[in-house]
């Protein structure tokens, strides 16, 4: 149980960073982020069906990467883009946002049914088995391997790129400062197509080894989006570290709750375990809207202050 409370969280907070992205740009919440999870898991399935069945998941995590990355992109520029410099309303963008993700769920839609047409195979509620590789002699599951490895190796990557790179610097100055970066001479605008780049390609990333943990079908990004937004809202919806963190949090907690909740004396199905960041999701807006780490950096400055 542990083991899989940790791989599915490190993923989660993977899946809550690149929401964490796409809000620090827009200031709306992307809806349709939970597709890029879908797609980057399609991605995956549709090279084990093309080879027989015999490609790991695993081995399609760079194309994950780039497909789900450029798809992200265009959403962007085709779309909101151009509704950006409208000056709407949130609730207009959410509204933007919403129709977004009908259509991207439509368009999987569309391509699951033209390859089951093509290669007569199931491309709805499918998985992919898990792996054990040996550890030290002890069977350890691959998908808990891989996940802690990529989550980890990305992290570390992309605090490198932030703060140690030209590019990464002006990226992060124009996402937490966009006015200052334009009177600095860097070009926002291409900064935060990169922006979405990255936020579509970090969360494509999950998907090939969320097959082995959540049945794939085209409308699992919403199922998906009750969690990544509770992660990302728990943390504080623009702190990268805070989504990393929150993810961490909700997903142990997902894990963990939903096993003890199916136990006497609650014998609440494990099917019901989406509820628990959903609750998690409502409690941090009624008692800390900024987010817990938000919350308690505040408090703990607060703390200084009156000790000064």
């Amino acid at each position: 149980m542990l083991i899989g409370a940790a791989s599915y969280a490190s993923l989660l907070s993977l899946m809550a960073l690149g929401l964490t992205f796409t809000y620090i740009t827009m200031k709306v919440p992307n809806f349709a982020h939970g597709d890029f999870v879908a797609i980057g898991g399609y991605v995956a399935y549709t090279l084990y069906v093309l080879d027989n069945k015999n490609a790991h998941p695993l081995l399609s995590l760079p194309l994950a990467f780039i497909i789900t990355g450029l798809i992200s992109y265009a959403v962007y520029i085709i779309a909101l883009k151009p509704l950006s410099k409208r000056n709407l309303r949130i609730a207009d963008m959410m509204i933007a946002f919403l129709a977004l993700e009908i259509i991207i769920r439509s368009l999987i839609l569309i391509y699951t049914d033209v390859m089951r047409a093509s290669t007569g195979t199931y491309f709805t509620n499918v998985m992919i088995l898990d792996k054990n590789v040996s550890v030290l002699g002890y069977p350890v599951p691959l998908t808990f391997i891989s996940s802690i490895s990529i989550t980890i190796a990305l992290l570390a990557s992309l605090v490198f790129f932030l703060t140690k790179t030209k590019t990464g610097i002006a990226l992060r100055a124009s996402m937490e400062n966009p006015q200052l970066a334009s009177t600095l001479g860097i070009n926002v605008d291409k900064y935060y197509s990169l922006a979405w780049f990255l936020a579509g390609g970090i969360t494509g990333l999950t998907g090939p080894i969320m097959l082995s943990i959540f049945p794939l079908s085209p409308g699992v990004g919403w199922s998906y989006n009750v969690r990544i937004f509770a992660s990302s809202v728990l943390g504080g919806l623009d702190s990268l570290s805070g989504a990393v963190i929150g993810g961490l949090i909700v997903g142990i907690t997902e894990v963990i709750g939903s096993y003890f909740l199916s136990k006497p004396p609650f014998n609440i199905p494990s099917v019901y375990r989406v509820t628990i960041p959903f609750f998690i999701l409502i409690a941090t807006i009624l008692l800390m809207p900024r987010g817990a780490i938000t919350t308690i950096n505040q408090y703990m400055e607060k703390r200084r202050g009156e000790k000064k």
